[in-house]
């Protein structure tokens, strides 16, 4: 008789690394036990550890997986749970049929039927809504989570310069670590340089490109450039506010996911600059900027392509 051969596909999301039962080691030593009592011949054990289950796409040990089942090197593919493939019911379905077209069924080791029979299919469509609705819910949960905090002055996460992340001591909270931000003084040194600046009559090129070439660089440790700086001189944060939710669903909707009644409450931070600087430079941004496109309404083909000798930056226009 034959031996089925198989492959084992794991997946854990950074939220879910701390609960019992979900870790990638858990599911293996599970899905391996399986295979034995079954009689099975495990081909290759592929695995995604610290990635959500939103996107398909983005996933090497699913992407090598189903480049390995269109070359029909195993019967079958198995996971802990069809969740662990992906939390959305289209991506699921259309992974399922991908497989079946090569000869290679699918099994989940919690939820038990066969995708090769109507009642299974069937059951798989159902599963595969009830995760994603789980998913949608986890989702609205973290978001009016988010929005709780920052109502309360909280800082939701995000490094940005002139402060640092620190761990709230005594904190609570099981899953994840409370933080909040402190003055790194050094930063905040060169934040208020940047509003001085500004409010001093300096374009934004010509701040970018001093600091460049006095070897300042952003919290990420790269030159700086026009938007890094646009980004600072705009952000609340830096007059002790919390701005949050500004964009809602960015990575959906793009510039219409633009949202114009954001959350704007005192945060629980020190302030690096005062209001009156904070007005100072608001009010000569919108000044310039309300004349600034008027200037030339043509193309700059060679944006981008001549860059500065000394920064590296590409040409823009001014």
């Amino acid at each position: 008789m034959e031996v089925k051969t198989i492959a084992i596909y794991v997946r854990v999301s950074t939220e879910e690394q701390a609960e019992e039962g979900f870790s990638i080691q858990a599911q293996l030593e599970t899905l391996r036990q399986y295979a034995k009592k079954e009689g099975y011949h495990i081909y290759k054990e592929y695995k995604d550890e610290g990635i959500s289950g939103k996107a398909v796409d983005n996933r090497p040990g699913l992407k090598q997986m189903r480049e390995d089942a269109k070359k029909g090197l195993f019967q079958q593919v198995t996971v802990w749970k069809i969740n662990r493939v992906s939390r959305k019911q289209l991506d699921l379905l259309m992974i399922v049929d991908e497989l079946k077209k090569h000869g290679v069924a699918f099994r989940s080791y919690t939820e038990q039927f066969e995708t090769e029979t109507p009642m299974g299919q069937f059951a798989l469509q159902m599963m595969g809504a009830v995760a994603e609705l789980e998913r949608n819910q986890i989702v609205d949960n973290v978001k009016m989570g988010m929005k709780q905090r920052a109502r309360q002055g909280k800082w939701n996460g995000g490094v940005v310069l002139g402060y640092d992340v620190v761990e709230v001591k005594g904190s609570t909270q099981r899953k994840r670590k409370e933080t909040k931000l402190a003055v790194n003084e050094k930063e905040a040194n060169l934040v208020r340089r940047i509003f001085e600046y500004y409010a001093n009559g300096k374009g934004l090129k010509a701040i970018t490109n001093e600091l460049n070439h006095l070897g300042y660089k952003s919290k990420h440790g790269r030159p700086f450039s026009v938007n890094t700086i646009k980004t600072i001189l705009s952000n609340p944060l830096y007059t002790g506010k919390i701005r949050f939710n500004k964009q809602e669903d960015w990575n959906i909707k793009r510039r219409k996911g633009t949202n114009p009644t954001p959350i704007l409450v005192e945060g629980e931070h020190v302030a690096i600059i005062t209001d009156e600087l904070w007005e100072q430079v608001q009010s000569r941004y919108g000044t310039v900027n309300k004349y600034h496109n008027r200037v030339f309404f043509g193309s700059f083909p060679f944006t981008g392509v001549l860059r500065c000798p000394q920064c590296g930056h590409g040409m823009v226009s001014q």
